[in-house]
């Protein structure tokens, strides 16, 4: 019953967040070892240097490292959490799709139900007016009746 009440989706995330550190490790060593990256780094750093901060190349590719890791942490957190918006959305969408479902079964059922009920009106009222006719018949039938007998009188 508690487990039903977790956020599964925060959980998720926090799971890929925290698979993706080593996965940000990884890509951080090998940056760190690619002679270009460094090149990079080291340029990079260059064009940013002000007389208050001149990074060395060893700093420089350091914070390059860290950037490619934040990256790919950032990155991998980014796709599961549109992964799971969307999912959450089509959820939603599904949802009301079955809500909208059960509408026109229930308003389909009724429609069928007035049908029957205006077609057993209908007959009800066609032998109903069979009687009527039947007793206009014999009203008739007997005032002429009465009429005769009144004559031969």
């Amino acid at each position: 019953l508690m487990l039903a009440r977790l956020p599964l989706g925060k959980l998720f995330l926090l799971g890929v967040r925290q698979a993706a550190r080593p996965v940000a490790k990884v890509a951080m060593a090998g940056a760190e070892r690619s002679p270009a990256f460094q090149d990079c780094c080291v340029a990079a750093a260059q064009l940013m240097q002000s007389d208050r901060i001149c990074l060395p190349r060893e700093q420089a590719v350091q914070a390059g490292c860290t950037m490619i890791g934040e990256a790919v942490v950032f990155g991998v957190s980014g796709a599961a959490l549109t992964y799971e918006y969307h999912k959450s959305k089509e959820a939603e969408r599904q949802k009301n799709e079955d809500a909208r479902e059960v509408i026109r079964l229930e308003a389909s059922s009724s429609n069928a139900e007035l049908r029957l009920y205006v077609e057993k009106l209908q007959h009800e009222v066609a032998r109903q007016g069979a009687e009527l006719a039947a007793l206009h018949k014999e009203v008739y039938r007997a005032k002429a009746k009465g009429a005769t007998v009144d004559s031969s009188m």
